[in-house]
C-alpha cells in the first residue's frame, strides 16, 4: 500500500508548507480583518511550532547523534497548547491556566532530566507523547461540549472529527511505542521516512483542523451578528424586532393550543425630566438599572425587551393578566427602591398590563397594553394598571402623557 501511496514528493515537507499555509491565513484573518484577534494570533502560532516538530522531527534522521524527537515532541505539546488557548479565547470560555501551566512544568522538568542524563530519550518521548495526547483529550472534550452547547451534537460532532482523529493517531502511537517498540525511537510528527499513509493522515488533518477552526471562528460570527441584530446595544436586552418574533410564536402557540400568556409594558416616569436636569449619561443609567431590576424580578422563562428609548415590555408565559399586575407592582417596588445614581430622587416607573385572551391579534394586545399604560400614567405615575378589552384612547394624547 506504502507503494501507491508514495511519490517522490517529500511529505514532511508538504506538512510543513501546509502548516505555513495557514499560519498566514490565520494572521490575515487577525490583522487586516480583526476577526477574533487573539484566538487567531494563537491558531497561527500553533501551525508555527507544529511545523517547527515537523522540521525537527525530518532533521532527526540526517543528525542521529542529537536527540532532535525530543524536542519536537516538547514543540508538538506547545502546539497543542497553543491551540487549546485559542479554542477557548473562540469559544468564550474560562482559561484554565492552571492545568497548562503545570503541564507546561511537568513537560519542562521531564526535557531537563533527560539532557542530564538521568531520563532516556525513550521514557521522555513517551511522556511527553503521554502529556500531548491528555492536552488533546481535553482539549477535543473542552470544543466538543461548547459547540454542542451552542448549537447541536451533530455539528458539536462534525467540526470535533479532526480531533478525535488526532487522539486515535497519537494514542495508537504512544501504544505502540509503550508495548511493541521500546527501543524504537522516532519523532511524533512523522517524516517521510515513515509510512506514506500515515503521513497522509497527517495531511489531511492539519488542513481538516484549520478548515473546521475557520468554520468554528465563522460559526462564532454569525452567532455573534445575530446577537448584535436581536438585543440592545445598551441594557443587553432584546430589542424590539426580536421581541415582536417571540410574540408572534407565543401568539401562534395561544392560537393552536390554548396556551395563554401576558405582557406588561413599561416606562420609565419623567425620563425628559432625567435628561434635562442631569443630562443623557444619567438617562442612560437609569434605562441600564432599570434593565437590571426587572432580569432580576422575573423569571427566567420571562421575556424581557426594551421596546424603545425608556419605553419596555416583558411577556410573560401561562400568565394571566391578573398574575401579570403582580408582577408588575413588584417591579415598580424595585424600582422605586433601588440606587440608580447617589444624590438623586428615586426612579419610578408606570405598567400596562393585558393577556392573550382580550384579544384576537397581537398587534391589539400591544395596544392595549400601551392604553393601560397610559392609564397609569394619567392616573398619577409609579403604578400598574390592567387594561380593559374597550380600551381607546387617542395617540396625540398618549404620547403627551408619556413624556
Amino acid at each position: 500500500m506504502d507503494i501507491y501511496l508514495s511519490t517522490s514528493i517529500d511529505l514532511s515537507k508538504v506538512n510543513i508548507l501546509i502548516a505555513v499555509f495557514f499560519c498566514l491565513c490565520w494572521l490575515v484573518i487577525a490583522k487586516p480583518l480583526r476577526l477574533y484577534y487573539q484566538s487567531s494570533v494563537r491558531f497561527s502560532a500553533a501551525n508555527v511550532f507544529f511545523a517547527l516538530s515537523l522540521v525537527l522531527g525530518a532533521q532527526q534522521f540526517y543528525f542521529s547523534g542529537v536527540n532532535l524527537w525530543v524536542v519536537a515532541d516538547l514543540t508538538l505539546l506547545i502546539t497543542l497548547v497553543m491551540y487549546n488557548l485559542a479554542l477557548r479565547h473562540l469559544l468564550v470560555l474560562p482559561s484554565d491556566p492552571g492545568v497548562i501551566r503545570w503541564l507546561l512544568i511537568a513537560a519542562a522538568f521531564a526535557s531537563v532530566l533527560h539532557v542530564l542524563g538521568w531520563l532516556s530519550a525513550n521514557i521522555t518521548s513517551v511522556s511527553l507523547l503521554l502529556m500531548a495526547l491528555f492536552m488533546l483529550l481535553a482539549t477535543a472534550w473542552m470544543k466538543y461540549r461548547a459547540l454542542a452547547t451552542s448549537f447541536n451534537h451533530g455539528i458539536a460532532a462534525i467540526l470535533s472529527i479532526s480531533d478525535i482523529s488526532l487522539v486515535a493517531i497519537i494514542g495508537m502511537k504512544s501504544a505502540m511505542w509503550l508495548f511493541f517498540q521500546r527501543d524504537v525511537i522516532t519523532a511524533i510528527p512523522l517524516s517521510s521516512k515513515n509510512s506514506p499513509i500515515l503521513m497522509w493522515i497527517y495531511i489531511v488533518l492539519i488542513i481538516f483542523i484549520n478548515v473546521t477552526a475557520v468554520g468554528t471562528t465563522v460559526a462564532r460570527l454569525i452567532i455573534r451578528m445575530k446577537h448584535l441584530a436581536d438585543h440592545d446595544q445598551l441594557t443587553g436586552l432584546l430589542n424590539r424586532r426580536a421581541f415582536e418574533t417571540k410574540l408572534a410564536d407565543h401568539f401562534g402557540l395561544y392560537q393552536r393550543y390554548g396556551t395563554p400568556f401576558s405582557i406588561i409594558m413599561l416606562d420609565i416616569d419623567h425620563f425628559k425630566r432625567i435628561n434635562d436636569k442631569y443630562g443623557h449619561a444619567a438617562g442612560d443609567v437609569a434605562i441600564i438599572n432599570t434593565a437590571n431590576v426587572f432580569r432580576e424580578t422575573v423569571r427566567q422563562t420571562d421575556v424581557i425587551a426594551r421596546f424603545g428609548g425608556e419605553e419596555f415590555i416583558i411577556l410573560l408565559p401561562k400568565q394571566t393578566a391578573t398574575e401579570a399586575l403582580k408582577v408588575a407592582n413588584k417591579i415598580c417596588q424595585h424600582v422605586r427602591i433601588s440606587e440608580w445614581q447617589h444624590n438623586t430622587p428615586p426612579l419610578t416607573i408606570s405598567a400596562g398590563c393585558a393577556d392573550v385572551t382580550m384579544v384576537n391579534s397581537q398587534d391589539r394586545l400591544l395596544t392595549l397594553a400601551d392604553y393601560a399604560l397610559y392609564e397609569a400614567k394619567r392616573s398619577g405615575r409609579d403604578q400598574s394598571l390592567i387594561a380593559k378589552p374597550d380600551h381607546t384612547v387617542r395617540e396625540n394624547n398618549l404620547a403627551s402623557i408619556k413624556s
